[in-house]
Parts: C-alpha cells; sequence; structure tokens
C-alpha cells in the first residue's frame, strides 16, 4: 500500500471527525462583573467584556464625566450615541433595547460597521436607592443584534449606548485611480502575450 492511498482515508477521517465537534459547539456567555451584580452576553455576539463597575451617572456620552470613556478599557473610544427607552430606536443608528425580567435583546443599524471599525456597547442599570451597576462589551465584528441577561437587584435597564473606535479607511479617488491604471495595464500586457 503506498503512501496516497494512506493519506486519504486518513484525511477524510480528520475532516468527519471536525465536521461533527463543530456541529455540538455552543456558545459560551461572557460574564461582566462589578464584584455584585453581574450580566452575560454570548461570545457569538460579543468579543470580550470590557468593563463594569457601580457609577450615578454613567454613560453620558460627555468625555468628561462619562464612566467607561473615562475607564482605561475605554481609552481610544468615542461615544455614538445612547437609546433611553425600550422599544424606542434612535434616529441615527436606530438603537434599540428590549427586557423583561432580568432578559432582554439589544440591536442597532449595522451600517454603523460602515462608521467604525471597533464597536463597543454599554448597558447601564438602575441601582433602585444604590449605585447604578453598568456594563460594556466589545462586540465582534459586524454584529449589530443579540441578547443580554442581568441578575443583580435594581430597577431594570436604564439605557443603552454605542461606542465606537477608528474610522474605516475609505481610499481616496488617487489611490482608485491608481488602482484602476494598474488593472488596464495587466489587461493589455494580457491581451499582448495572446496576439503574440
Amino acid at each position: 500500500m503506498n503512501t496516497r492511498t494512506k493519506f486519504w482515508p486518513l484525511m477524510a477521517g480528520t475532516l468527519a471527525s471536525a465536521i461533527m465537534v463543530s456541529g455540538f459547539t455552543v456558545a459560551a456567555p461572557i460574564n461582566c462583573d462589578d464584584a455584585h451584580n453581574y450580566m452575560q452576553m454570548d461570545d457569538s455576539q460579543a468579543a470580550a467584556c470590557l468593563a463594569s463597575g457601580k457609577n450615578n451617572p454613567s454613560f453620558t456620552g460627555n468625555p468628561a464625566n462619562d464612566v467607561f470613556l473615562n475607564n482605561a478599557a475605554g481609552a481610544g473610544y468615542q461615544f455614538v450615541e445612547k437609546s433611553e427607552n425600550a422599544g424606542n430606536p434612535t434616529a441615527l443608528y436606530s438603537l434599540e433595547y428590549g427586557q423583561t425580567d432580568g432578559i432582554g435583546t439589544w440591536e442597532f443599524d449595522s451600517s454603523l460597521w460602515d462608521a467604525y471599525s471597533t464597536i463597543a456597547i454599554g448597558f447601564k442599570f438602575g441601582g433602585g436607592n444604590k449605585a447604578d451597576n453598568w456594563f460594556v462589551y466589545e462586540l465582534n465584528s459586524l454584529v449589530s443584534s443579540g441578547d443580554w441577561a442581568y441578575f443583580g437587584k435594581g430597577n431594570g435597564l436604564s439605557h443603552v449606548s454605542l461606542y465606537g473606535i477608528g474610522s474605516v479607511t475609505v481610499p481616496e479617488p488617487g489611490t482608485l485611480a491608481l488602482l484602476g491604471i494598474g488593472i488596464i495595464g495587466l489587461t493589455l500586457a494580457g491581451r499582448k502575450r495572446r496576439v503574440s
């Protein structure tokens, strides 16, 4: 039996087991924890918990007193917008959220990914007569909706905020012109080769 005939059954077996294992892979929850209360999002939606804590006020959008923007984890981020009411989308990116008994959904217009290369979403929960709880997650690329679950005491979700880093670079007209000239040159060179 030569090595070529041994190789294909081995390759097919490896591929079949990889498909079976990946079929059983389940997403894991990512916790954000302020040491007392905590929140979860699915790792299919978020890359990591960036930060959490207790503050009132929390997400103001003002760099002077927004707790996330003034936290080391918020370095490089800029405030995008805030949704104040459940089920009431914002004007710019249609950011909205829903909630029922500590669980809920969130969604915004996916066109935000055209403006920013990295996006974070922040959740602020009212603390009743105590400090508010806040949690911020970095989203996986191109994710624009998902679920959340909050485990703690308080008055429910107060608002949701979006933050972004780095505008996505759009090629300048000069760069596009150079690219076009290069493609035309390659096309002409290919034709010349065929003729001779």
